[in-house]
This record gives C-alpha cells, sequence and structure tokens, in this order.
C-alpha cells in the first residue's frame, strides 16, 4: 500500500512537470504558423512576380527589424507579399511572411491587386514606379450599349395593304406566327424599326424575330 501511494505521488509529480512543456509546444507552433491575412499585407500573383537582388544585404523581418539571413546580389526571389514598412515597400519571399527585402534594391515586376484595381510596381534597383489598371464592368457596358439601341428604335403604326406574309431575321417566311404564316389585309400594327434584308426593307413585328416587308404596309 506504502509503495502504490509513493508510485501516485510520482506519477502526478511527473504530469504536473510535463504540462507547462507541452503549453510552451502549443504556443510555439501557433507563432510559428503563416499569417494568411496580415494587416497592410497585399498577396501577389506568385511565380509572375520575380525580381533579382541589385545589392547584398540583410532581410529583415515584417516590423523592419534585421534577420541574420542575407539577401545576396544577383539572387532571383519569387515575391508573394507586399507591404510598407517604415513608409518603404517591402516585398516577402516567403508565404510566412518572415523575411522581407525592400523594393528598392531589386529589379522586376511585381503585381497585386486591391479591391478592383491592380497594381504594377517596377523596380529599378534605385527607384520603384507604380502604376495602376481598374477593371471596367463589361455588364454595365453592354447594358448601356443596349439601351441606347433601344432608344434609337422608331415605332409606327403599320396597316396591310393586303395579306400580308410574315419572315424571319433572314427573310425567310415563316409557318407559324400567332397561329398563322400571315396578317389580313387592313390589319393594323406596331412597326418596331426598320430592317434590311437582303436588299428588301422590312418593318419589324418583334426585332430579330419577326417581319413583313415594308411594300406590304402602309405607315400611319
Amino acid at each position: 500500500m506504502k509503495l502504490s501511494h509513493k508510485l501516485m505521488m510520482v506519477s502526478a509529480a511527473v504530469l504536473m512537470g510535463v504540462s507547462p512543456v507541452v503549453g510552451m509546444a502549443n504556443s510555439a507552433s501557433v507563432q510559428a504558423a503563416p499569417i494568411a491575412h496580415a494587416k497592410g499585407v497585399h498577396n501577389t500573383y506568385g511565380k509572375n512576380s520575380r525580381v533579382k537582388m541589385t545589392k547584398t544585404m540583410k532581410f529583415v523581418d515584417r516590423y523592419g527589424k534585421k534577420t541574420s539571413k542575407t539577401a545576396t546580389k544577383g539572387g532571383h526571389y519569387t515575391i508573394w507579399n507586399v507591404k510598407n514598412i517604415n513608409g518603404e515597400v517591402y516585398y516577402s519571399i516567403q508565404t510566412d511572411l518572415k523575411y522581407w527585402i525592400p523594393a528598392a534594391a531589386t529589379e522586376g515586376t511585381v503585381t497585386y491587386k486591391s479591391g478592383k484595381t491592380t497594381y504594377t510596381l517596377k523596380s529599378n534597383g534605385k527607384k520603384v514606379v507604380t502604376s495602376t489598371s481598374t477593371a471596367k464592368s463589361t455588364k454595365k457596358a453592354a447594358k448601356k450599349t443596349t439601351s441606347k439601341k433601344s432608344s434609337k428604335i422608331k415605332v409606327v403604326k403599320i396597316s396591310m395593304k393586303k395579306k400580308a406574309y410574315v419572315y424571319d431575321n433572314n427573310g425567310k417566311r415563316v409557318k407559324n406566327y400567332l397561329g398563322t404564316s400571315y396578317i389580313g389585309k387592313d390589319v393594323t400594327v406596331k412597326g418596331l424599326g426598320t430592317k434590311t434584308i437582303k436588299g428588301t426593307k422590312y418593318y419589324a413585328l418583334k426585332p430579330n424575330h419577326y417581319y413583313v416587308k415594308a411594300s406590304d404596309v402602309t405607315v400611319k
């Protein structure tokens, strides 16, 4: 019984001693994890953003403090992130944001997107020139174009001089327009603009779908 009691006391002591070590290991792993969305950091287009060092210098961390790692003149790096450190543009060579180099100490082109604006940074080893471009909304442009075309359509009343056959967008007679292939004499409808098909003028009953020949109608 005394031996069992001593074993229990030793086991408890061991567990108490191990517990702080486990806590430290977890803390270290969290600190070493990559920062996916650090404040003020912009993700680049990765492999499309490459630069060459124009001088030898120490890398800095994301706070601007020098590290023990050296960036050698002539070395090529893929740039994964861009941020400002103490008012100067810096590039990250790793996705974990551990090592940074000043953009002005490189030659090459780096691009990243913020919102709808794409930023292109070109460096020549002395300075960095930034240009921007904004993607235009093709959907809005298409909508404006459609509205513009629609506003040009002149709507008139047209009356059939005689039985007038209905044609499609290619000038071919249709077999079924509202249950028939023609419009009866003296029937008045709306002409939604005109179109010339194979040299013949037509009035549209439904643009891009149904038409009657201009020679078969009278405009009122």
